[in-house]
């Protein structure tokens, strides 16, 4: 860790997730990107019993994770090729976010991809794809979205004041959505959706690990591929971009609160310091 992230996690430090001993060995690994039935997906398969299944809610509601998942990407994005198998990320690495997690979904799986699967080699590796690809992109635009931009305003101001809110920039707008679509979502997610399904497909997987499956195709498939019988119920309708909305805003608020009040109590201990100085320095002088 350079001095910048050392600095960063003494002065932002958040309470790490409860740990624990992994209790079952992890099963599925749901590496498609987010927005392709990630969700719905997460609650399927709840329902065949993998119970829990980590989705990109249990790392920002609460976000006490995101300081972790950052440590993970700097070591992804700045280990050299002569230390990458010193370096490399393994299975502990991954526990210490998905704790005792069965499954995991949605960017944090995608981003990760190839080293989840060879993390867990013993996992069933779910390719959860969406064949409208500008529908898919939509529904990014209308949801993750919100973590492709870094503005400096009003928001950004407040992200210094409160650790929960600079590990969502700082992980999320900072690092994975920027690292993982190149830059940029808006100009690159199209492509990078396109490549990222190729990266998995060329992994060479055998049909018994792998399975390519979209919300469409219902229970059948994924049951059969996870040897579970199918339940006699309708899939689940996973997460539209309203609700995702609604969710994301009832947490951020509580965290924006906090932002104000502690920038509240910054300006008057600054103001008084400044008073105490100024009156020093006037007897003084």
């Amino acid at each position: 860790m350079n001095l910048t992230d050392r600095i960063l996690h003494s002065i932002y430090r958040l309470s790490p997730p409860t740990s624990g001993t992994r209790k079952e060995p992890m099963q599925v690994l749901a590496v498609g990107i987010s927005r392709s039935g990630t969700d719905s997906l997460r609650e399927a398969l709840h329902i065949l019993g993998f119970n829990h299944t980590h989705h990109g809610f249990d790392t920002i509601l609460p976000p006490s994770s995101l300081e972790g998942i950052y440590r993970l990407l700097q070591k992804k994005y700045t280990t050299t090729p002569e230390a990458d198998k010193i370096n490399k990320l393994t299975a502990k690495d991954f526990d210490s976010i998905l704790l005792n997690s069965v499954g995991v979904s949605d960017l944090f799986a995608a981003e990760f991809a190839p080293e989840l699967i060879e993390a867990y080699p013993n996992a069933k590796v779910i390719l959860n794809v969406r064949h409208d690809l500008d529908s898919w992109y939509r529904s990014m635009q209308n949801t993750m979205g919100y973590f492709d931009k870094n503005p400096v305003d009003w928001d950004w101001c407040k992200s210094w004041f409160s650790a929960d809110l600079f590990w969502i920039r700082q992980t999320m707008s900072r690092t994975m959505m920027p690292r993982f679509f190149r830059g940029s979502f808006q100009s690159n997610g199209k492509w990078v959706y396109k490549q990222h399904v190729t990266m998995v497909r060329g992994l060479g997987l055998p049909e018994n690990r792998l399975l390519e499956w979209s919300v469409e195709d219902d229970w059948e498939p994924l049951c059969r591929f996870l040897n579970k019988p199918v339940p006699d119920m309708p899939f689940p309708n996973g997460n539209p971009p309203k609700a995702w909305a609604e969710r994301i805003a009832k947490t951020m608020e509580a965290h924006h609160k906090r932002a104000v009040r502690n920038m509240l109590i910054f300006g008057a201990l600054t103001f008084m310091i400044a008073v105490v100085l100024y009156t020093y320095l006037g007897r003084i002088f």
